[in-house]
């Protein structure tokens, strides 16, 4: 007996170093900006390498986690192959039928500088590798999230507590910094990644107190200073999504904030007193914003300036209009993945000494540069996510289970709706816990490690 709990402790022990390691990864990324300067980035991919290579080599086969769902198996699988082939050498005649306008492209260039007959579907392979490598690591993280809430299956929550610490502490130096600023963009470069970033982590630091009182159990002191942490957390979240002024931030929050509050309070209820539940959580919502929200925010919602300096409502959507001719020409394969700043200034009809590296709208630069067959896959794998955390969150009888997938449920929630206008999902920061929260979606239905061993 001695011998099996000293194994059980050590297991234990690793499996909290892992957690330890995956956390400092990914603050490390938060608090350099996100993630966007190539040099920290590259610093967390080589270190989510390692630690995947170390994980998969010293962890015993009976403590890797069941064979994954094929629905949610295929689609980064099938995401990262078709990335791949993007910076693969064609021969021309298939280029020519699978992209025209890259065929052109390459046609006109080889009249400069004469090359081979074999071409890449991406017009800038060296971002679209880079954006490769971004994908392996995102499936990494999503990987090892699945494994390690596995591993802390008895602590359901434990999986969610650094997503829930990291943005919490970004958003007390965002707080601190609208005194200064008059505007909160934490560690970011950017309020509205920032707002990203806290919108896909408020949902867990809410619900975790709400499921705490939910289940109506004494509840020792520990359990009890771990809400109220939780509790404060989440306001400071949600005073950052506010003082940062993003506009689709904060309705993407109060989407997500709708999302746990009716899936929450209407647990076990008939479908008519779930109506009736989420009329009342969106009116609590609705007035509760128009005392909560500053005076700048709701006046940005007036305002003919965009959320993007220097960047009005007017370009944006020219921006938008250009993209759509371009996205006519690379329908089919797309541009390349990461390369979109390369190919559009042919497209550009407006102030051409502008730099525009991005679309401002996550699902039109995906399909800009994933082309209709990759995006699709993509496509397909974020609505089998959220699809599997809806059924978490309707069905699964489980308490603790139920309400982490309705955390996740809501994350989901505001960060598809901010994408519509900005490009949270290119932060490497905010795109990595998406991973993760996708990981979490996919470890809902472990159910008990009983029942996996019988």
């Amino acid at each position: 007996m001695p011998k099996v709990i000293s194994i059980a402790k050590i297991s234990a022990g690793s499996c909290n170093a892992y957690l330890v390691a995956l956390s400092l990864i990914f603050a490390y990324a938060v608090f350099e900006s996100g993630g966007i300067m190539p040099s920290d980035w590259n610093r967390c991919l080589v270190t989510l390498g390692l630690l995947a290579l170390v994980y998969f080599r010293f962890t015993n086969h009976d403590e890797i986690a069941p064979p994954l769902q094929w629905r949610l198996r295929w689609p980064p699988l099938l995401l990262l192959g078709f990335v791949g082939l993007q910076i693969a050498p064609l021969p021309m005649w298939l280029l020519r039928a699978v992209s025209p306008a890259r065929a052109e492209l390459w046609q006109l260039l080889n009249q400069v500088s004469p090359g081979t007959d074999y071409a890449t579907i991406s017009v800038f392979p060296p971002a679209t590798l880079a954006h490769l490598l971004r994908v392996a690591a995102y499936i990494v993280v999503f990987v090892l999230t699945r494994e390690l809430a596995w591993r802390t299956l008895e602590r359901r929550w434990l999986i969610t507590a650094p997503i829930v610490i990291i943005a919490g502490l970004d958003a007390i130096v965002g707080v601190l910094q609208y005194s200064a600023d008059s505007v909160a963009h934490g560690t970011y470069e950017n309020r509205n990644h920032f707002a990203g970033l806290l919108e896909l982590s408020l949902p867990f630091a809410i619900t975790y107190p709400l499921a705490t009182v939910m289940t109506r159990r004494p509840q020792p002191f520990r359990q009890a200073v771990l809400v109220s942490i939780s509790l404060a957390l989440a306001i400071l979240m949600l005073l950052g999504v506010i003082l940062s002024l993003s506009r689709t931030g904060f309705l993407a929050t109060l989407a997500s904030l709708f999302v746990v509050g009716s899936l929450t309070l209407s647990a076990g209820a008939s479908l008519p007193r779930r109506f009736v539940v989420a009329a009342l959580v969106a009116a609590a919502l609705a007035a509760t914003s128009l005392y909560v929200a500053p005076d700048l925010l709701i006046s940005r919602f007036g305002e003919i300036r965009g959320t993007v300096p220097d960047l009005t409502p007017d370009v944006r959507t020219r921006v938008w209009k250009d993209t759509g001719a371009f996205v006519r020409d690379y329908l089919l394969v797309g541009c390349g993945l990461g390369a979109f700043e390369q190919a559009f200034p042919r497209y550009r009809t407006f102030l051409p000494e502008r730099a525009i590296d991005t679309v401002h709208n996550d699902y039109l630069q995906f399909l800009a540069e994933l082309g209709a067959i990759g995006f699709a896959i993509a496509a397909i794998g974020m609505i089998t996510v959220l699809l599997s955390a809806a059924e978490g969150a309707i069905r699964n009888a489980d308490g603790s289970t139920r309400y982490l997938a309705i955390a996740s449920l809501g994350a989901l929630v505001a960060i598809l709706i901010h994408s519509f206008t900005d490009n949270n999902l290119y932060i490497p920061a905010n795109a990595m816990l998406l991973a993760w929260i996708s990981g979490i979606v996919a470890s809902l239905n472990f159910g008990s490690k009983e029942l996996f061993m019988t």
